[in-house]
């Protein structure tokens, strides 16, 4: 074979081999949330969606936590609680802007005091 086929076919083999070695992509997202609490938690860039529900609730900590947000892949999401953390608004958008304004949104609509945005963040 030419000198330029072994070539190609070197470079070939050495970009499979490293392309098998990169990690996988992750890109999923969840925020958990408790009411009567106000404790809450998020995860982002796992897996899975099951490994980032299971992740939210575990950061969040209290049996009575729900998960409330999930993303994919390249989403936003955010969620705003009032200082007690007993009302909440939270909203999964293509940017993080727009999922901050959301959150925000949802959470003032409950007319239950100022809202603070307890995080925000997007998979990649």
């Amino acid at each position: 074979m030419p000198r330029k086929v072994w070539t190609a076919l070197a470079v070939l083999a050495l970009l499979c081999t490293w392309l098998s070695a990169m990690p996988a992509v992750a890109g999923y997202g969840a925020i958990a949330w408790d009411q009567t609490t106000g404790k809450s938690g998020w995860v982002w860039n796992e897996p899975t969606p099951q490994k980032a529900a299971a992740g939210a609730m575990r950061e969040c900590g209290i049996s009575g936590c729900k998960v409330v947000i999930h993303t994919d892949a390249k989403q936003c999401a955010a969620l705003a609680t009032t200082k007690d953390g007993k009302a909440a608004g939270g909203a999964a958008r293509s940017t993080k802007d727009a999922a901050r304004l959301a959150a925000l949104t949802q959470c003032q609509k409950r007319k239950a005091g100022d809202c603070i945005l307890q995080t925000s963040d997007c998979n990649k």
